[in-house]
């Protein structure tokens, strides 16, 4: 059996993770943690990195915020995700 060697282009790798689609759909699937989690969180759009695409589920009220800390809603909305 023969070895195979697999060498990865970086420059290559961070172009596709900051493309439009990839970051589309970091945008779609925040989003639907956002709204699983419900009231008081909100999807923070894009913020640009240097090799990733991403964005931020955030808390968006004090209530938000108490929700999170008490029952750790954004976790469990994780899983709406898929």
């Amino acid at each position: 059996m023969s070895k195979v060697r697999v060498q990865l282009k970086l420059k290559g790798l961070n172009a596709l993770m900051t493309s439009a689609p990839v970051q589309a759909e970091v945008d779609r699937v925040g989003r639907r943690i956002a709204r699983s989690a419900g009231d008081g969180f909100a999807y923070s759009e894009a913020r640009p990195h240097r090799w990733t695409a991403r964005g931020f589920v955030q808390t968006s009220s004090p209530e938000g915020a108490r929700r999170q800390a008490e029952d750790a809603v954004l976790e469990r909305a994780m899983s709406g995700a898929k």
